[in-house]
Parts: C-alpha cells; sequence; structure tokens
C-alpha cells in the first residue's frame, strides 16, 4: 500500500518525517488521526482523554523522530505506538479499558442522519443481537475482532498491535467467529 500525498511509500514518508519534514508530520497526522481516534475510543467513551492520548503521541512522536526506528508500515507502528499509550495512561489512571461500540465515539461518520435511521429501523434488531453476542466475548477476541474488521489490519497487523504471534491472532479470530455464527 504506498502512502497517501506526495510520497510514494510509507517507508520515504516516515523518513521525511524523521528528516523533521513537518509536511510530512503533517500528513501522517492527517491521514492517521481518524482511525487511531475511532480505535481509542474503543478504550475509553471519554474522547477528551483519546485526544490526549493521541496528542501525547504525536508530541512525543515529534520530539523523538530522530530517535525513532525505521517502518513500512506507518499505520501499524502508529496503531501499536497509541494502543501501548492508551493501556499506560488508563493503567495509570485506573480507568476501565475497552467500551462497547455504543459507548465509542464516533468523530467522523460516514453516513448522513437519514442513512442512518434508516439503518436503524431496518436493521435494529440484527444489529442489536450482533452486538449483545459480541459483547459476551472475552476483550481480546473483541479486540481482534474490531482491528480485523473495522481497522481493516490483516493478521500480521493485528499480531503486531495486540503484541501477540499470528497464530494467537487467528486463533482468537476464529473462536471469535465461530462463537457469532453458533449463537446466530
Amino acid at each position: 500500500m504506498s502512502a497517501p500525498g506526495n510520497y510514494p511509500s510509507d517507508e520515504l514518508l516516515w523518513e521525511a518525517f524523521k528528516r523533521g519534514d513537518r509536511l510530512a508530520f503533517r500528513q501522517i497526522i492527517a491521514t492517521y488521526y481518524t482511525s487511531l481516534f475511532r480505535f481509542g475510543s474503543r478504550y475509553s467513551k471519554s474522547s477528551a482523554f483519546v485526544e490526549d492520548c493521541l496528542h501525547d503521541l504525536f508530541v512525543y512522536l515529534w520530539d523523538r523522530r530522530e530517535y525513532v526506528g525505521p517502518t513500512n508500515s506507518i499505520r501499524k507502528y502508529l496503531f501499536t505506538s497509541f494502543r501501548h499509550k492508551l493501556l499506560l495512561e488508563l493503567q495509570r489512571t485506573h480507568r476501565r479499558g475497552w467500551v462497547d461500540e455504543e459507548e465509542a465515539q464516533d468523530v467522523a461518520p460516514d453516513q448522513t442522519i437519514e442513512d442512518f435511521f434508516v439503518y436503524i429501523e431496518t436493521e435494529q434488531l440484527s444489529a442489536q443481537k450482533i452486538k449483545c453476542l459480541i459483547d459476551l466475548l472475552p476483550q481480546r477476541q473483541q479486540e481482534a475482532l474490531y482491528l480485523r474488521y473495522y481497522e481493516s489490519m490483516d493478521i500480521d497487523q493485528i499480531a503486531h498491535v495486540m503484541n501477540i504471534n499470528r497464530q494467537s491472532v487467528s486463533n482468537h479470530l476464529h473462536k471469535a467467529l465461530s462463537f457469532l455464527r453458533e449463537s446466530w
């Protein structure tokens, strides 16, 4: 996957950022901020908390840009770093983690309000059933499902973000999907 904007790859965009190119850094923020915020909103229903963690991460990256390692996937690097930052802050502040979809913040909805109401009217029962079933899953299975189906990450990216091996990711996804199929 090529990097957005004027850079043909994530590696080149990242290297430009590491050299102090403010436009490259702005491009990274513009490209990944919304996805990271949505991901962070799964850990806390406080949008201020998620924003603070995200801003802290970007400030830290800018301040330490000369020391960060190379990456061929900025997305994977940022999701892993942000997850680590969120977990540390949640632990430090004794907040609970991983909220359900209803509590999650949605800063950039993809649908108009009319589309949303049509969806609610036609799919409400199915959505409630799926939500109830997902809520029954262990937290790690919920997290793997979210990264796979909401963030479109592949198995290797999920493994990196969750800090587990590929087989564990596959197991989490398989168990979660099997449970959802059997319970449906």
